[in-house]
């Protein structure tokens, strides 16, 4: 994703990041290779339902289609699980910096308290077309990471901490291409 093609708007999710650190298309290969043997992996070690679902060879994802499709993707779902042993789902930011996920949460969000009981996070994105991301893993709040975020609706201040995801499971495909 080009500079320009990044939304104006848009706060970097880990504050100092450099547009170049943030625009996979600038990364060197090498930073792709960690994120390249766990796709491969996680197919591998898959369910068949989801080996039959995302192992279609036409529409796997390399890992640079996959960072540049997660980037894109606006919004990410992200879930959780209470101390109930229900889950949590709500929209959150995520994005690849220097080939590593990141995400902000707010300080009051019911899904940080449960992050801090059980880490274990699930996140998905998709498209109009089909494409789709599933990322599993752990997070973990950045130290010293919390920082005001914009005021929400009833234009009370609002905090933020960084989490970075430790990723353990990736499944990714392409949308379809219609003739």
């Amino acid at each position: 994703m080009s500079r320009e093609e990044q939304p104006k708007d848009k706060q970097p999710i880990l504050a100092g990041a450099t547009p170049e650190e943030r625009n996979p298309d600038l990364w060197p290969t090498e930073a792709f290779a960690p994120l390249e043997r766990l796709l491969a992996s996680s197919l591998q070690r898959a369910g068949q339902a989801v080996r039959d679902t995302f192992g279609h060879e036409d529409r796997q994802m390399t890992a640079r289609e996959f960072v540049n499709f997660w980037n894109q993707c606006r919004l990410k779902a992200m879930a959780t699980v209470g101390a109930n042993g229900r889950p949590h789902i709500a929209p959150v930011h995520a994005e690849f910096v220097r080939g590593e996920l990141f995400s902000t949460i707010y300080t009051d969000a019911q899904r940080l308290r449960d992050i801090r009981r059980n880490p274990h996070v699930a996140l998905t994105t998709w498209a109009p077309d089909g494409a789709v991301a599933i990322v599993h893993g752990r997070a973990h709040v950045v130290p010293n990471s919390e920082r005001t975020s914009r005021p929400g609706a009833t234009g009370r201040e609002r905090r933020t901490v960084l989490l970075r995801i430790e990723i353990d499971r990736i499944y990714a495909m392409k949308g379809r291409t219609r003739p």
